[in-house]
């Protein structure tokens, strides 16, 4: 194949489905991080006891890790949608930031019991997400959609 004839190879509808989507669920998540470095004293004298302890008591190691989770996947979606295969190491990033809290909150915590089965399903569904890009990315280099 020719550099010519690389250059026509051109990202099918899903490709472009699944990367904007992960573009906005890691946004989602974004603000989500922000909210939670940034929350207020306000909004944590809102919140329960429980919400409150879970979020006093997080190590800055927990929220440092959450950063590269989030961060990681938003650069990653952004790759996928420049199409460049850099996408691939973000997304690595990001799911090591996920098995990092996940760590953290199934084992070094006692997050579930202060927050119930949230703690527990969330961030599984992030890690089958962060794994799911994993595997997006890699077929999409080995289709020559990302360069």
């Amino acid at each position: 194949m020719t550099l010519k004839n690389q250059d026509k190879t051109s990202p099918s509808i899903l490709f472009w489905v699944i990367s904007i989507i992960a573009l906005l669920w890691y946004l989602m998540d974004m603000s989500a991080f922000f909210m939670r470095v940034f929350i207020s004293e306000k909004s944590l004298l809102a919140m329960s006891e429980n919400q409150r302890q879970q979020i006093q008591n997080t190590p800055f190691w927990v929220n440092f890790v959450f950063a590269f989770e989030v961060f990681g996947g938003t650069l990653g979606s952004v790759g996928l949608l420049l199409r460049k295969k850099w996408a691939l190491a973000l997304f690595v990033i990001s799911l090591l930031g996920v098995l990092a809290q996940t760590t953290y909150l199934y084992f070094l915590s006692n997050s579930i019991a202060l927050m119930g089965w949230m703690v527990i399903v969330m961030p599984l569904f992030a890690i089958g997400i962060g794994s799911g890009l994993i595997v997006h990315a890699r077929s999409s280099i080995s289709k020559g959609w990302l360069r």
